[in-house]
């Protein structure tokens, strides 16, 4: 089954930043290392490195970039790997166990041919450890986590309907479109604005993220029962999964 989506970017005039960032405590866990941008694909390639003697599972990037035209964006990338399990690999896309890394990269839109970034800073502005503990910005770390918690419920949620519709016994057809069913809900509750809080853009953001995969989750778990020989037991390895990871989120 396709792992829910963990990624969110966002975007804002430098003059329009709108939320003042709490200074917090300074990081020293995760550092940024080779930094490269390319100007012929407008590429930014970094990795970056825990440091710490702890598992970080989320962080927040901050890429502030100005054009020879005078035009200034900060943008930020928040990355969370809450209900994932961590990795060996030295190249990780997970929780960043100490000493390990991971590489990112983004490609940058620069508008008109000519205008390559002038001036680019890339770093990093929190830190989410296992515990939930953080460095950095107290604002940025308190968004972080209050967008995992909308997330963690969103999971929840849809665990609670599986469970829900697993107490009848159904044909598979039945199954698929009940699911489907649940899935354009979410969709429709992802779209709209009235049913994303009217709290922390980021957080709506990857409120509005989590239920488009969710839904998409819902779709392909109906494909799969479909055209399972036990639906039943199909059902019960599906709530299976989705359980370790909201187990894993309430922890």
């Amino acid at each position: 089954m396709r792992r829910i989506g963990v990624l969110i970017l966002l975007c804002f005039a430098l003059g329009l930043w709108l939320d003042s960032p709490t200074r917090g405590s300074e990081i020293t866990a995760l550092k940024i290392r080779n930094k490269v941008f390319e100007p012929e694909s407008n590429n930014l390639s970094y990795e970056l490195w825990n440091e710490s003697d702890r598992t970080i599972t989320a962080w927040r990037l901050s890429l502030a970039r100005s054009d020879p035209h005078g035009h200034a964006q900060r943008s930020m990338l928040d990355q969370d790997f809450f209900d994932l399990e961590g990795s060996d690999s030295r190249d990780v896309t997970g929780p960043l166990a100490p000493g390990l890394n991971t590489t990112g990269r983004w490609r940058l839109d620069v508008g008109e041919e000519g205008s390559a970034p002038r001036a680019l800073s890339l770093k990093v502005i929190a830190v989410i450890f296992e515990d939930a503990s953080w460095q950095g910005e107290q604002q940025a770390a308190e968004s972080i986590l209050a967008a995992r918690e909308a997330r963690i419920e969103e999971i929840g949620g849809v665990l609670s309907t599986l469970e829900s519709e697993g107490r009848r016994i159904r044909s598979r057809q039945d199954w698929m479109a009940t699911l489907k069913q649940h899935a354009n809900q979410l969709r429709r509750r992802a779209e709209d604005p009235d049913q994303l809080g009217a709290g922390r853009r980021e957080v709506a953001a990857q409120l509005s993220a989590t239920r488009q995969e969710l839904a998409q989750w819902l779709d392909d778990a109906g494909n799969e029962i479909a055209l399972a020989p036990n639906p039943m037991e199909a059902v019960g390895h599906l709530k299976g999964e989705l359980k370790r990871r909201y187990d894993v989120g309430m922890r």
